[in-house]
């Protein structure tokens, strides 16, 4: 932090950038922009100026969006933001730099950004900037729910009828339509119908599960997050102070049965998705839904979002040569409950993944002998060395402030620049353990750039494990890891390797993932929709994560993908592009017409 001589330096020289970079965006003023940006710097817009999420990552390409959206957009009245910190020096990327967050408003709208710029001594400012990030924060006209609101919080059609009467009423849509459909009842799903209510629009929740956190509640009964409760808050209610650093399934399941019963969500439970069409004329979906006593419901809303898992889309299910001639039972890992479920002497488990971890733990403390058939490297990392990327979550600094800042810094080109030296620090904390992994027959990786978990978390789902306690049985030899390239076939006794060995088995797992989800949207939707969108999560061309919380090829399919803490940050974005396209704020010169998809992007 900067004494209060540099301060108001800095604060001066803010000033200037800001309203020279409004004056940029008046008069298209390719000189003014050169002195306010490095040529080598970045950009990141979530909805603002694109109504989409986008990023680019050199001057002149900022300059080509910029000018391509500024008429449609109308930014005007930058200033200091009145919510975040003033400006200062920052050093969460690795290096000094100035700091700016600053409100604008837009023809639509109002939105937030943050500035980070390179200090120098002979620029007019102090600094040139370096990155940009800009994010809607709210719609003209569309105000929050007040707090507390005045009376008994609904408006009875008869004398006798009382709130609970009234609420179940609301919920059955015995009268309407819901405007958004959301399928899947888990932290995506709940988090954006709470994020929609606060704007005033209606959204329904089906969920197949029979009760509100099933998703989690039906989970192997030894599962528990991996990453703390600082990470996990969801919107508009925090967990109580009781609750334990890595929430059990469980409890976090109860949680969310409170959560979606405090904020008034609607919520059908047993009730299953079954698929939708829309209506390109109308603007309409006909989706039909399943109730748990077999009946059918057509209802039309005008948005649908998917939130039926995290990043990925069906099981994955290998054809195994010989497998199907074992004895004895297999099952993938999304069916497996507990260790103590299953009566077996000896277990395979197919995967080296965080699922095939936890499982493996959990049949060798249930007295199984497990053995683990490796398929691809892994990363694997100790839950502490992990949480280091979170680090600003546990320093006292207020979770939505690391948020933004998160975001802020979500451009690819960095993240991964960023994300290498986090890795080369953590191996290098790890080394004792990954040591032992490796005699006790683990292949071991870094990711494919030397970035680690997260980055492969993001653009895979998969392919790495936390260590909570696996990789110590797995090295001092309780649970055994030996490569699937060495099997021949499965046999009805178990696997048989090529020097003709057999590992007995009474019980295969196949911890192998999940599809993406690409699969899922041709199911419900169509070969035709599933194709025009293109693949769910992964980075795409622009690094950013492919059809995630933005605009999709189709029109009115959204989708909700990842952890607690991305919901939480993106969730508010989804709700304000539907919001705006139900009020026609959305010029059709924005609108994506093709897909997004998945591929490498420059470093």
């Amino acid at each position: 932090m900067a004494d209060n001589d540099a301060s108001k330096q800095i604060s001066q020289g803010a000033s200037r950038w800001l309203a020279d970079f409004e004056k940029v965006l008046n008069t298209k003023d390719s000189a003014l922009l050169e002195r306010l940006f490095l040529e080598k710097s970045y950009w990141r817009d979530q909805v603002a100026f694109t109504w989409d999420y986008r990023q680019v990552h050199n001057r002149a390409d900022i300059e080509e969006l910029l000018w391509s959206v500024v008429d449609e957009i109308k930014p005007s009245n930058f200033r200091f933001a009145e919510k975040w910190p003033a400006p200062d020096v920052f050093e969460g990327l690795g290096t000094p730099l100035i700091e700016v967050f600053f409100d604008f408003d837009t023809a639509s709208g109002w939105g937030t950004g943050i500035v980070r710029g390179v200090p120098n001594e002979d620029s007019p400012y102090g600094f040139d900037g370096y990155t940009l990030y800009t994010k809607l924060e709210g719609l003209n006209g569309v105000e929050p729910p007040a707090k507390y609101p005045r009376g008994h919080g609904f408006k009875p059609e008869h004398k006798d009828e009382n709130w609970l009467q009234s609420r179940e009423k609301k919920q059955s849509f015995e009268d309407r339509d819901p405007t958004v459909l959301i399928a899947g009842g888990g932290h995506s799903g709940m988090v954006a119908a709470a994020y929609l209510a606060r704007l005033g629009v209606e959204s329904l929740i089906v969920d197949k599960n029979e009760r509100v956190g099933d998703n989690w509640r039906k989970r192997y009964h030894t599962l528990a997050l991996h990453n703390p409760i600082e990470m996990n808050q969801l919107p508009f209610m925090d967990y109580p102070d009781n609750f334990p650093q890595y929430i059990p399934k469980d409890k976090l399941a109860n949680w969310f049965e409170t959560y979606a019963e405090s904020l008034d969500l609607n919520f059908w439970t047993s009730t299953e998705f079954l698929g939708a069409s829309y209506d390109e004329e109308t603007g309409v979906w006909t989706a039909t839904v399943r109730k748990a006593d077999g009946t059918e419901r057509v209802l039309h809303p005008k948005h649908v979002i998917m939130a039926t898992g995290g990043v990925g889309g069906p099981p994955r299910i290998p054809k195994l040569a010989g497998l199907d001639s074992f004895s004895g039972t297999v099952m993938h890992s999304s069916k497996f409950t507990a260790g103590q479920d299953y009566p077996s002497k000896k277990a395979i488990v197919v995967g080296v993944g965080t699922s095939a971890h936890d499982i493996a733990l959990d049949l060798y403390n249930n007295g199984t002998e497990v053995t683990m058939l490796q398929r691809n490297p892994v990363i694997v990392t100790s839950v502490d060395c992990a949480n280091l990327a979170y680090n600003d979550y546990f320093l006292g600094i207020p979770a939505d402030l690391v948020d933004i800042r998160g975001l802020a810094s979500g451009i690819y080109p960095l993240m991964v620049e960023g994300m290498k030296g986090y890795q080369k620090t953590v191996a290098e904390l790890d080394r004792p353990l990954l040591e032992r992994l490796e005699a006790a027959g683990v292949k071991l990786e870094e990711g494919e750039d030397k970035t680690g978990w997260l980055i492969k978390f993001l653009r895979y789902g998969g392919g790495y494990y936390l260590n909570v306690g696996a990789s110590d049985v797995i090295a001092e030899g309780g649970i055994k890891v030996r490569q699937f390239a060495d099997v021949d076939t499965f046999v009805p006794e178990g696997a048989q390797f090529k020097d003709g060995s057999v590992l007995e088995a009474d019980l295969i797992v196949l911890a192998t993932g999940y599809e993406n989800r690409s699969a899922e949207v041709a199911h419900y939707f169509g070969e035709d929709v599933a194709q025009r969108i293109g693949d769910i999560g992964g980075f795409d061309e622009q690094g950013e994560l492919a059809n995630a919380w933005k605009p999709t090829a189709q029109r009115g399919l959204w989708f909700m993908i990842g952890s607690m803490q991305q919901a939480r940050g993106n969730a508010p974005q989804l709700a304000l592009q539907i919001k705006a396209d139900l009020e026609g704020l959305i010029p059709e010169s924005l609108r994506k017409t093709s897909q997004s998809s998945p591929a490498s992007v420059s470093a």
